[in-house]
This record gives C-alpha cells, sequence and structure tokens, in this order.
C-alpha cells in the first residue's frame, strides 16, 4: 500500500471509532449531569463549606496566656488575637482564610512567620466558660491544645 492510501486508511479508522458522531439509527448519546451550587456555579457535588467570614470575630481578640501564665510579654505561651493576625510568642500570622464552624467556634488559616521561617498553619479557636477561657486547636487533631487551656489577660 502506498504511503497516501495508508494515511487515508488511518483517518477512515479514527473518523469511525470517534465517539459523539451519530447516525440516524444510534440512539441519542447519553449526557453526564454537571452538579449545580445553589448560587448557580458549577460545583462537584460535594457538601457546602462552612461559612467564610472575614475578620476574627471580636469575642476571640485580646490578649490570652496559659491559665497558670502571669500575663506577662514574655509569657511563652501568650498570644494576641487582633483583627487579621495572631501574635505567638515567638511567631506571627496573618489571617488569609477564615471559617465559622457553626458550633461557635472558628477555624482560622493563618500565614505564618518566625525564626527564619514561613509556613501557613490551620487553628480552631473555641471559648469555653462564657468566653474566659480560649482553646486553640489543631482541627485535624481535636485532642492537641486541649491541655493548653489560655485565660483572658486585662492588657
Amino acid at each position: 500500500m502506498t504511503r497516501p492510501a495508508l494515511a487515508s486508511l488511518a483517518v477512515f479508522a479514527l473518523l469511525a471509532c470517534s465517539p459523539g458522531q451519530s447516525t440516524p439509527d444510534d440512539p441519542a448519546p447519553q449526557q453526564t449531569a454537571i452538579p449545580v451550587e445553589p448560587d448557580g456555579g458549577i460545583g462537584d457535588g460535594a457538601p457546602p463549606l462552612p461559612e467564610l467570614i472575614g475578620t476574627i470575630p471580636p469575642r476571640f481578640r485580646g490578649v490570652w496566656d496559659y491559665v497558670e501564665g502571669n500575663c506577662a510579654p514574655a509569657s511563652d505561651l501568650r498570644l494576641d488575637i487582633g483583627e487579621a493576625s495572631i501574635t505567638f510568642y515567638e511567631s506571627a500570622g496573618q489571617l488569609t482564610g477564615i471559617e465559622d464552624s457553626g458550633t461557635g467556634s472558628v477555624i482560622v488559616t493563618l500565614a505564618m512567620e518566625g525564626e527564619g521561617e514561613t509556613w501557613e498553619e490551620r487553628r480552631e479557636l473555641v471559648l469555653e466558660d462564657g468566653g474566659a477561657r480560649l482553646l486553640v486547636l489543631d482541627p485535624a487533631d481535636a485532642s492537641a491544645g486541649r491541655d493548653l487551656p489560655r485565660k483572658r489577660c486585662d492588657n
């Protein structure tokens, strides 16, 4: 067979096997529905994400220290929560995302910086005892951090 004949045969074979080409005898092609989110966007059918909010709610803001700490700036468990940042003893994080958990706590995503390094961190902020105590938990391991409750400081 000649080269042009081989090329024509290859093209014919490809066209014969192409999906989506129907003849009058073929049934209508099946279409897969794409899930649509409530806001009209195309989704993946997954449950909706928790509500995103803009800043750390006022009830979490302020200076906190370990319940047995003295609230001094040198306390290694002290943290200062602002509207869009959290400052720890040797590191600081800028808010890049926050979710309302729907249970009164919030999950913050922070762009962290400290001791010459940068990283991203997610923490769940949980208030207890009517807002007098704060837990800073790892959302992937809710038991991590429960042994370090913090009290609100006056300063």
